[in-house]
C-alpha cells in the first residue's frame, strides 16, 4: 500500500516562445514505500530507442526545475529527474510518473500524476505491472511522452 503523506513535486518545464515565456508545470504526488520502487537500468533507455521508431513515443528534454513542497522525510538527493506522460488507449486516461535518478542506486519511481484516493489502494505490483506494460505493450498506450 501507498502511504499518502502531503508531499508534492512540481515540475516546471522550460518556456516556449510560442507561449511567451510562460513556464508550464505539472503537480506530481509522491509515492511512499518502506523500500523505494527501483525502476530497472533500462526503462527509460528503452523507451527512448523506443521513440526513435515509434510515433506514439516522444522523447525530449524540457524540465528546468522540480520544486519540493511539504516536508519529504527521504534519505536520497536527486541527481535528474524523469517524467513519464502516456494516455491509454481503452479509456483515454492520461497518467504520469516522476522518476528521480539517485547516484550510484539508479532510478526510483517518487511521484504520480494525477493523484487521487484511488491511488491509495494501488500495490508496488500494480505500479511495477504498469510501466512494465508501457514498454512490452505500447500498441495499449497513445501519445507516450518521456521528459528529462
Amino acid at each position: 500500500m501507498i502511504s499518502m503523506d502531503f508531499v508534492i513535486f512540481k515540475v516546471i518545464f522550460s518556456a516556449f516562445e510560442q507561449f511567451q515565456n510562460k513556464n508550464l508545470s505539472l503537480s506530481f504526488k509522491n509515492l511512499v514505500f518502506k523500500k523505494p520502487i527501483k525502476l530497472p537500468a533500462k526503462f527509460i533507455s528503452e523507451l527512448k530507442n523506443l521513440s526513435e521508431t515509434n510515433n506514439d513515443i516522444i522523447y525530449f528534454q524540457n524540465i528546468e526545475e522540480v520544486i519540493l513542497i511539504g516536508n519529504l522525510k527521504s534519505n536520497y538527493s536527486y541527481n535528474h529527474y524523469y517524467v513519464i506522460l502516456y494516455t491509454l488507449k481503452s479509456s483515454g486516461e492520461k497518467k504520469g510518473y516522476l522518476i528521480g535518478n539517485v547516484k550510484k542506486f539508479g532510478d526510483i519511481l517518487i511521484g504520480v500524476w494525477p493523484f487521487n484516493k484511488q491511488l491509495a489502494y494501488k500495490s508496488i505490483e500494480n505500479i511495477i505491472e504498469n510501466y512494465d506494460d508501457i514498454i512490452k505493450k505500447t500498441h495499449q498506450y497513445t501519445k507516450i511522452c518521456v521528459i528529462s
